[in-house]
């Protein structure tokens, strides 16, 4: 992809002029030109030209990260287009995660609330052995708090 954006005269414009009247055979000349080398040999300016065009051709291959778009070749802008789809997907399912933990973490006070609950309302018999032997037997606080429950409506007794 050319950069005709830069094909002008200004302070950016690029040192040479390209003839495009044959497409398949397209033909660089310096702008300072002095046409004084013998024929079918280029002038010292124009010798040059091909350093230029060799440098464009490095950018347009392998351009920077924060590139404009707009000098992008369309294979670079499918590249760019799956390495973002590639960080939304993964940044979805960060959030899928997230907000998985999130529940998880409201889920576990809401069951701690319900234990300080039945606590604080209710005189549970034998209290300290009911969550002991819950807990050596690996039990959730959310089994701990059910059985609290049980004790407290007198159908579980440890």
């Amino acid at each position: 992809m050319f950069p005709w954006e830069s094909y002008h005269n200004g302070l950016n414009a690029l040192p040479f002029t390209v003839n495009i009247t044959h497409p398949s055979e397209p033909r660089a000349r310096s702008k300072h030109c002095d046409s004084t080398a013998f024929e079918g040999s280029p002038c010292s300016e124009c010798a040059i030209v091909h350093k230029h065009i060799s440098q464009l051709v490095k950018i347009v291959r392998d351009p920077k990260a924060h590139t404009n778009c707009k000098y992008l070749s369309i294979g670079h802008m499918q590249n760019l287009a799956k390495m973002y789809a590639a960080q939304v997907k993964e940044l979805k399912l960060q959030a899928c995660n997230d907000s998985r933990e999130y529940m998880m973490s409201l889920t576990q006070l809401d069951n701690y609330s319900c234990l300080l609950m039945a606590i604080s309302e209710n005189d549970v018999p034998c209290l300290q052995q009911v969550i002991k032997i819950a807990m050596d037997n690996g039990a959730s606080i959310h089994e701990v708090v059910n059985k609290l429950e049980g004790a407290i409506e007198g159908a579980y007794c440890p």
